[in-house]
């Protein structure tokens, strides 16, 4: 991703703050249409009926949504005044439906949403097309009615944003389309909007001052922000590699952090069996055969001199000589305990080898 172009990007935006939501230009009419439709759509004196609530909180976010071409909200009006109980039961139990932040459960109650809406405008008003449903419709709905957990979506301003930040992940479009994507895009928008407090600061002063949504999770601001950037060409000037280039370098830098990762998970194993195994030993440690008398059927008794690990160094009538002390080890002395002597130097010594071995594997990773 070129962040570089990002903050440049919000630069720009917030040097045209003021142009952008002066009276003329007034963007900051989002936030009055969805504080307006959530004053009606959560009223206590809301209309009965689907349609006559839907006609009335919609009235100032129509803009946001309809144009000369296309009239979603005014398709959703006329849906509910022929079949109010099923558009109702699309958005309530289909596009409202809880997610509990699951995107891609969010994106197939989207998804059912269009598709069933399609089917009731196919039955009703077959040769409207301007009352289809889609996506960026969709979306801002979504969006009045829980901006805190949703994004609006258009097309054309994703794109062209995701392509200059070269954000590297593919959003999609028709069937192809990835919500988590779109929402990855937007929630980085957001953090990268943090690290701007000047902007936050002018921001606040804006919304504060009147009857508009107050945007704590700055959804609605990332928006505005990918809309005026398209809307009022921001991107005059930027250079950028081609999608396709972001998207490869994007998978690329995400199989090495996928390798990175692995890489680290398997230090972290081999450090903590190195632990669990050193702590093991720990008793053994304590285990001291010196000035211990022993037996050979070579060289008969003997004293031990010398000791390290499971190696010992014994002091006969006439030669010292050097031993390993294990089970795999026939020609060894013998102790007055030798079983438990034995064993536990083998358990030691196979213990040591297997740190030795392990610290080998680590050492390459690191």
């Amino acid at each position: 991703m070129n962040t570089n172009n990002l903050h440049e990007l919000i630069n720009r935006y917030e040097s045209n703050y003021a142009l952008f939501n002066d009276s003329e230009h007034n963007e900051v009419f989002k936030w009055r249409a969805v504080q307006q439709f959530r004053s009606v759509w959560f009223s206590d004196n809301k209309p009965a009926d689907f349609s006559s609530l839907f006609k009335e909180a919609k009235k100032e976010c129509s803009n946001m949504i309809d144009n000369a071409q296309v009239s979603p909200t005014n398709g959703i009006v006329k849906l509910a005044e022929e079949y109010p109980e099923e558009v109702e039961r699309l958005f309530r139990e289909v596009l409202f439906a809880p997610d509990d932040g699951d995107i891609d459960l969010k994106q197939k109650h989207l998804d059912t949403f269009l598709d069933e809406i399609e089917k009731l405008r196919q039955k009703a008003f077959p040769r409207f097309y301007k009352y289809k449903q889609d996506r960026h419709a969709a979306s801002c709905y979504m969006t009045f009615i829980d901006p805190e957990h949703n994004y609006i979506y258009r097309y054309s301003e994703a794109e062209e944003f995701a392509k200059n930040i070269e954000f590297g992940m593919d959003i999609g479009a028709g069937e192809d389309f990835k919500l988590k994507n779109y929402y990855a895009l937007c929630d980085m928008i957001v953090e990268a909007l943090k690290e701007h407090p000047t902007l936050i600061d002018k921001y606040h002063e804006l919304i504060y001052s009147g009857d508009f949504y107050p945007d704590e999770s700055l959804h609605l601001l990332a928006f505005d922000f990918l809309y005026c950037c398209r809307g009022y060409n921001l991107f005059d000037g930027l250079t950028h590699i081609s999608k396709q280039e972001s998207i490869k370098s994007y998978k690329l830098e995400q199989l090495r952090e996928q390798e990175a990762a692995e890489r680290q998970k398997k230090i972290e194993e081999l450090e903590k069996e190195i632990r669990d195994l050193e702590l093991s030993i720990e008793p053994y440690k304590e285990i001291s055969l010196l000035n211990v008398e022993v037996n050979h059927k070579n060289y008969g008794d003997g004293i031990i001199v010398k000791q390290n690990v499971n190696q010992i160094t014994i002091r006969f009538a006439e030669v010292e000589k050097v031993f390993m002390i294990h089970k795999k080890f026939a020609m060894r002395p013998t102790f007055e305990n030798d079983a438990e002597v034995v064993e536990a130097f083998t358990v030691y010594a196979d213990t040591i080898s297997k740190i030795e071995n392990l610290k080998n594997q680590l050492k390459p990773l690191k």
